[in-house]
């Protein structure tokens, strides 16, 4: 994100990789009560592994990080959450829906790193093949938030 051209949402924060705020507990920007995970913090989460296809994508094996995890980081109390896109994309969604499905924030697929012409940095990402019924709708596919730059906990 070192494009100094490029307009940063509010929700995100210049020049960090992932930004999550509101009802946290811990926080690296107390004024701000956000979180500002840099990119090599995020990426020395545990990492898990999702196989899917999407509306954009074919079957691809996305790695990232658990959204759980990430949340847990921060000590997140809310039950919502709104995802936020550089893109100035948001959408809300209840945490305990996304994390049921083991969704993770993708950095790489099949292998290669996301960019942010090719989804990423982050990607949102759920197992949509394994729970087709319940994940291949409208509104699941709208959750899937590619550009992935901040996170608000309700």
């Amino acid at each position: 994100m070192a494009n100094a051209g490029l307009h940063i949402p509010k929700g995100c924060t210049q020049n960090v990789f992932l930004t999550i705020s509101g009802k946290i507990g811990k926080t690296t920007d107390v004024a701000g009560n956000a979180y500002e995970m840099s990119e090599r913090e995020f990426l020395g989460l545990p990492q898990s592994n999702v196989t899917t296809s999407t509306a954009w994508t074919p079957t691809s094996e996305f790695a990232g990080h658990l959204l759980s995890k990430v949340l847990s980081e921060v000590d997140a109390k809310g039950t919502k959450l709104r995802l936020i896109a550089l893109d100035n994309f948001s959408v809300e969604v209840d945490a305990n829906y996304l994390e049921k499905y083991g969704t993770i924030l993708a950095v790489s697929k099949n292998g290669v790193r996301l960019t942010i012409r090719d989804f990423g940095p982050v990607f949102v990402m759920f197992p949509r093949d394994s729970f087709k019924e319940q994940l291949d709708t409208p509104a699941a596919t709208s959750y899937l938030v590619w550009q992935l730059c901040g996170i608000e906990v309700e």
